[in-house]
């Protein structure tokens, strides 16, 4: 079958420990030979593995005890390989698939994570057990505690007030009050600000209620704002896509370490994360549509856009990197406000 020698290094079973030999093929049989002619090893082919090549790469022979055979010769390749061997050869050396393939290994990454893995969660959410939910949003509103919120100021009235609005509303609208609660933290971090957890909690700033103490037709259109995050399931979809993202980059790279982070929680990536153009855009309409239904205006959303945004402006130099890039995932504040003011009901 071959007669020549074949020039390489045989490594020993199941380890990195090699000699260089050279192999003798006959029809049925691969023999090893070391420099000194001592045969090292002789095998019938049937009883070898052959791994399919890249290009650029010798064509390694696996042994049935563990032992292998690496030639030295990278264009070598085996007389009695598989004919797929070399269509699969054949296919890693084509310009265009390579083309094809580093243009769109990409795109199916990004339609997998961004696409396809958060409209699977929207829709596998209700197999989830509530009790499940309900832990998730509990440990990361308990992670935000540590790093980002301070006891609220707000007097107690003050409190009671917005509770009681809240409570009138969720019943006008038949929410769950069990499910929907409302918090007030102090935050430097947030500033004038509210955000809602999975589970239907929403948090709220003293400075967003000190920035809307004298329109709170516009605080009830933020807290609508955020409930319509809970009811798009966005903080689900967020940590599904995050979870994804870091299983499938810790298989693709080897680092398992990352899981263990999703495996405890999605409280840190919560803070640096923030919902999508689409999602905001989602919350705004739901905010607008329930403020028509509860006989407000839609112009309420307006102004607490237009309020938020002057506040924005006057502490412009402020903030951080992490409220920057939040930011910048958000629809513009004039979008969102021409919106609001020229939103007809359907």
């Amino acid at each position: 079958m071959s007669n020549y020698p074949i020039f390489g290094c045989y490594y020993y079973p199941n380890s990195s420990q090699h000699i260089k030999s050279y192999a003798h093929l006959s029809h049925e049989q691969i023999t090893l030979v070391d420099s000194e002619n001592t045969t090292l090893l002789a095998s019938k082919i049937d009883n070898c593995q052959l791994d399919s090549p890249l290009p650029g790469m010798a064509s390694e022979l696996n042994f049935a005890d563990g032992g292998r055979f690496i030639p030295q010769d990278l264009e070598f390749r085996w007389p009695f390989a598989l004919k797929e061997h070399g269509l699969s050869e054949r296919l890693e050396k084509n310009k265009i698939l390579i083309v094809a393939s580093v243009l769109l290994i990409p795109l199916l990454l990004w339609l997998i994570l961004y696409r396809l893995i958060p409209s699977v969660a929207v829709y596998s959410v209700n197999l989830a057990p509530a009790s499940t939910i309900e832990t998730m949003g509990e440990q990361t509103l308990s992670v935000i505690e540590k790093v980002a919120l301070e006891p609220s100021q707000l007097s107690t009235n003050k409190q009671s007030e917005i509770q009681q609005q809240w409570r009138l509303m969720l019943n006008s609208l038949n929410l769950d009050s069990a499910k929907f609660r409302l918090s007030f933290y102090q935050s430097d971090y947030f500033s004038a600000n509210a955000f809602a957890l999975p589970n239907g909690r929403v948090v709220v700033t003293d400075e967003l209620v000190d920035l809307l103490k004298n329109d709170p037709d516009a605080l009830r259109a933020i807290l609508l704002h955020e409930i319509g995050h809970v009811q798009h399931h966005h903080s689900i979809r967020l940590a599904a896509q995050a979870a994804a993202s870091t299983v499938v980059f810790a298989v693709i790279f080897g680092d398992l370490e990352g899981i263990l982070e999703v495996v405890l929680g999605s409280g840190s990536s919560f803070l640096q994360q923030a919902f999508s153009r689409d999602m905001e855009q989602e919350a705004d309409i739901y905010a607008i549509k329930n403020l028509l239904k509860l006989g407000y205006s839609n112009h309420d959303f307006a102004d607490a856009i237009e309020a938020l945004e002057k506040n924005l402006q006057a502490q412009e130099g402020s903030y951080d990197d992490a409220w920057l890039k939040y930011l910048s995932t958000h629809p513009s504040s004039q979008e969102r406000i021409e919106y609001a003011r020229q939103y007809k009901p359907q």
